[in-house]
């Protein structure tokens, strides 16, 4: 997928900046032949205190005025409101920001470009899969190349930064910014954020004219929001913040270089993480050595106040300040209070004033902004290969969570009824966030099925029933509800108390299985947040879930219906059998009194109902395990694994971890296919209480045809064998793990391999 997305043109003689030789003497700064350093010390020591704050100030659009700019702002984000994602936002385009960036340039003392950033968090025109159905894709490589396309097209309208991607764990789907990140796993959430890193930041070629800054968000713990409830408080003990909330940060920061992070609006054990310097300066910047830039959230320094941990605005700028923020997003309080604190005599405001603008700067430099500052290129960047990945990855982030008498893929023969709200949903299938997609390039799943499939394809309102419903039912074989829910009540203030099915369409899908077609019902539910199903569920004949799947949404979800294209996704999440489960996730701890109801099949009894629930499990009314699973997904074709082993010691260095190797059969008899290999480990015997099993590595096999095995190898890296110990230090300790394969966290029947008991080279000094 990577050679499909092509960079973008150069820049034309007009985007970049020449430097004269008079600039040269007056301005060394702007010499390219000097180290970045050494350019950014020149330029930091000519400024004032005034205009180091005003590096650290960011606008918002409207409001950044010519003579704000004049004045020598830094910064700029291209929106309006907080919510952007899900407000109406004026179109980014590269005149606008190349007139605030000729200002910037030509009419300010020292001449210091802008940096215009915006939220680009799932594409641009070209509008990806949401972050929550990327992780389903379990595909790394398609991830980066989703974000490299993004990058490419908001670059050409003069962005250079994006606030993405959002790494968040969150095990609680009431939070309506699930959506925005890649589901429960700390893991898979690494996984697919340093991809994210790499996609927009073009693997380090931050200077190229196509790539942009990326920024990890909300450092940390923002996904475990009390209820579900944005914003709201999160309590987090140490061992939790350390082996699930910071682990998806240390991947995109540390491993792949991200250029900036995001601290959260909540308060963590009450310190709101803006002004948490041992979260910020003590873990960020000494632990893991972050040399970036900390940017906050919208208006999040005034609302310290709010928290009740300021007495006014300076106070909070100073908090903010001396714990390592370094950008003031929209509350202006860093350059209307902290020029006046430095000058008062405050040695430590100052000092930091000057460090926070030299890190400021030194990304610019990094950006090539001081050398090609404008955005004007030769050519627009070529959408063609963008729109390709767009579908491609719609179905690589499809999920089959039933198919159990093959009625997927459709026959070629099969008439079709085609009903439900999202059938011929267009601009909806962009999901949350998204600010430049292009509505007029969606085409619905009802339009794509109707262009590709041979048979009659009826497309009937959501509100059909009776003798309407019951004659084209007559005349169909299969009956395709979609149903799910649309992007505004998904996304940043959309939590919602009940994530279920709306009442009206669990009332439509009961009609349509009581209508009792030829060939079933086949359920797609396309959803910005996993979501408790009804009961009548368990009588569709298909059930396909994709989580909002962008411009191509449509051809990609049809493509896996009609058997084009693999259902390549698995969960990135757990889908509960009852709201009252949640939180519920792979990776809970044994307790005292182990159940093991999450790994274990619910009793039923004659009449399919659970049998003595109460007896069984934490609940009286509820068997405590998920409808699905996390890692739950079928192909077109069955799979079995085995011959579990691993790697002698010495095989690898001991500070890369372990590998794991297992066989896997293509048993169906008719179609070619591929899995995704899921190892999870558990630590028996630890200093702390550890998780009954945790993902800590995958890898897809390749296209098995019929009766064809392959060999599979896991590297099981050392951060994800390593856990929080009473000291608060996260390391890897020697002795033994228990390692499963399997194809999804049950690892049961002939979907496991394993388990397998390994012991660990390490010797306990191997620290994160």
């Amino acid at each position: 997928v990577l050679p499909l997305i092509k960079t973008g043109g150069k820049r034309t003689a007009s985007s970049r900046h020449v430097i004269g030789e008079e600039d040269a003497m007056t301005r060394p700064w702007m010499d390219p032949a000097l180290p970045i350093d050494v350019r950014t010390e020149l330029l930091v020591s000519e400024m004032t205190l005034e205009e180091c704050a005003l590096q650290l100030d960011q606008p918002r659009i409207d409001e950044a005025s010519a003579e704000r700019v004049r004045h020598g702002i830094g910064s700029v984000i291209l929106a309006t409101s907080a919510t952007a994602g899900n407000d109406a936002q004026p179109a980014s385009s590269a005149a606008i920001v190349d007139n605030l960036q000729r200002i910037a340039i030509e009419e300010t003392r020292l001449g210091v470009p802008l940096l215009a950033a915006r939220d680009v968090i799932h594409g641009h025109h070209t509008v990806m899969p949401i972050p929550l159905a990327q992780a389903c894709s379990w595909d790394a490589q398609m991830v980066e190349a989703g974000c490299r396309a993004a990058a490419v097209e908001a670059s050409a309208d003069g962005i250079r930064w994006t606030f993405s991607p959002m790494v968040d764990v969150c095990r609680d789907p009431r939070w309506g910014r699930v959506a925005e990140g890649y589901g429960e796993s700390a893991f898979l959430a690494g996984e697919m954020g340093a991809a994210a890193v790499r996609g927009y930041q073009k693997n380090g070629d931050l200077d190229a004219p196509d790539a942009i800054a990326a920024c990890a968000k909300h450092i940390a713990g923002y996904g475990a929001a009390e209820g579900g409830r944005d914003y709201d408080t999160a309590e987090i003990s140490v061992p939790t913040l350390e082996d699930v909330y910071l682990p998806p940060f240390r991947a995109a920061l540390v491993d792949a270089k991200c250029a900036t992070v995001m601290p959260t609006f909540s308060a963590v054990a009450g310190l709101p993480a803006a002004a948490n310097a041992e979260l910020l300066t003590g873990v960020l910047r000494g632990r893991w050595g972050f040399d970036g830039v900390v940017v906050t959230d919208w208006n999040a320094v005034a609302e310290l106040r709010d928290h009740g941990i300021a007495r006014d605005g300076a106070h909070a700028a100073e908090q903010c300040l001396k714990a390592g923020s370094d950008i003031d997003m929209v509350s202006g309080l860093f350059v209307a209070t902290l020029p006046a604190l430095a000058a008062s005599g405050d040695g430590s405001v100052e000092a930091a004033l000057r460090e926070a603008a030299r890190r400021v700067v030194r990304l610019k430099m990094k950006l090539g902004l001081f050398e090609a500052p404008y955005a004007s290129r030769a050519a627009p960047p070529e959408r063609t290969p963008h729109l390709q990945l767009a579908r491609a990855f719609a179905a690589r982030s499809s999920v089959l969570l039933e198919n159990p008498h093959g009625t997927l893929p459709l026959r070629s023969d099969a008439r079709l009824v085609v009903v439900g709200p999202l059938a011929e949903a267009t601009s909806e299938l962009f999901g949350t966030w998204t600010l430049d997609g292009i509505p007029s390039e969606v085409t619905s799943l009802a339009a794509a099925l109707r262009a590709a499939h041979a048979a009659d394809v009826q497309v009937l309102p959501p509100s059909s029933e009776g003798s309407a419903l019951e004659s084209a039912l007559a005349r169909a074989d299969v009956a395709v509800a979609v149903l799910g829910e649309g992007p505004e009540v998904s996304g940043e203030a959309h939590s919602l108390a009940a994530p279920h099915l709306p009442a009206e369409q669990v009332a439509l899908l009961d009609r349509l299985i009581g209508a009792k077609p030829s060939g079933g019902v086949v359920l797609v539910v396309i959803s910005g947040r996993p979501l408790v199903l009804p009961a009548s569920v368990d009588a569709c004949a298909a059930v396909v879930w994709a989580c909002h799947p962008g411009t191509e949404g449509g051809r990609g979800l049809a493509d896996v219906l009609l058997g084009a294209a693999e259902p390549g996704g698995r969960l990135a999440f757990t889908l509960p059998r009852h709201a009252g489960q949640i939180p519920l996730y792979h990776d809970h701890k044994p307790t005292g009194r182990p159940l093991g109801e999450y790994y274990a099949p619910a009793p039923r009894d004659d009449a399919g109902g659970f049998a003595d629930a109460g007896a069984r499990g934490r609940y009286l009314d509820c068997h405590g395990s998920p409808r699905w699973p996390f890692g739950h997904g079928h192909s077109f074709t069955t799979f079995r694994l085995s011959g579990a082993s691993v790697d002698p010691p010495g095989a690898q260095a001991a500070d890369e971890g372990i590998r794991v190797r297992c066989q896997v059969l293509n048993t169906g008899t008719e179609r070619p296919g591929t899995t995704i290999v899921q190892a999870y480990v558990s630590q028996p015997v630890a200093e702390l209480s550890q998780p009954v099993r945790r993902l800590a590595g995958f890898a897809r096999s390749p296209l098995l045809a019929p009766g064809e095995s392959a060999d599979i190898a896991i590297l099981l890296p050392a951060h994800a064998l390593a856990y929080c110990h009473r000291d608060g230090s996260r390391r890897v300790d020697g002795g033994k793990v228990m390692v499963w394969l399997g194809i999804d966290a049950l690892c049961r029947g002939d979907g496991a391999a394993g388990p397998i008991e390994v012991e660990l080279p390490m010797d306990g000094a191997l620290r994160f």
